[in-house]
């Protein structure tokens, strides 16, 4: 669905009087929050590494880090304040990773910064755009922001309704994600997996 459809889909399931811009920011703030609790899509960039700076700017929330490897080596999160490791990264101002020890020499792609995505923020300028949370499941925002509307306008049993529909769905959704693969422990011996 496009931003349009999406709109139009709202307003044909809960009529408001919200403008355009009102309801694409509550829609990029249920887009952030799907982003961190369902959609965990993965990305990965690459950064040279420079001799003598350990600062790297990143586009993207820290909290959405999940691994940082310089030059083939893991290095973990560590808080400044504690007693600290032989490398690990940190971050400094909003969007700064910093890396201890500081690199010695410049190594091209030496810096891979692994990440969940995060949603692009979505506009009125451009209403043809398509939100990239996967396009099947654009009914989850659908009835998510009908829910908060009906729950703007004090509108319990709509709140029910689309607050079922939404659930039935997110269900739905999380059926169809493969789990993660996971070992399991031979504990009595003898089984040959």
């Amino acid at each position: 669905m496009t931003l349009q459809e999406i709109l139009d889909a709202i307003a044909e399931r809960y009529p408001h009087s919200f403008s355009n811009d009102n309801i694409i920011k509550k829609i990029n703030i249920v887009l952030q929050q799907m982003y961190r609790t369902m959609y965990r899509s993965q990305a990965a960039d690459v950064y040279d590494l420079f001799a003598e700076n350990p600062f790297y700017p990143i586009e993207y929330s820290p909290e959405t880090i999940i691994d940082v490897v310089v030059n083939g080596e893991e290095y973990p999160f560590q808080n400044v304040r504690y007693d600290s490791q032989e490398r690990y990264y940190y971050i400094i101002e909003d969007n700064v990773l910093a890396l201890y020890p500081t690199p010695t020499e410049d190594v091209v792609s030496g810096l891979v910064v692994l990440h969940y995505k995060e949603p692009e923020t979505l506009t009125t300028d451009d209403l043809t755009v398509s939100p990239s949370f996967d396009s099947a499941w654009h009914m989850l925002i659908v009835y998510r922001i009908c829910k908060d509307l009906a729950e703007i306008a004090l509108d319990g049993n709509m709140v029910n309704v689309f607050a079922a529909a939404y659930n039935a769905l997110e269900t739905e959704y999380k059926r169809t994600k493969r789990s993660d693969p996971h070992q399991i422990s031979d504990v009595y011996g003898g089984f040959n997996w």
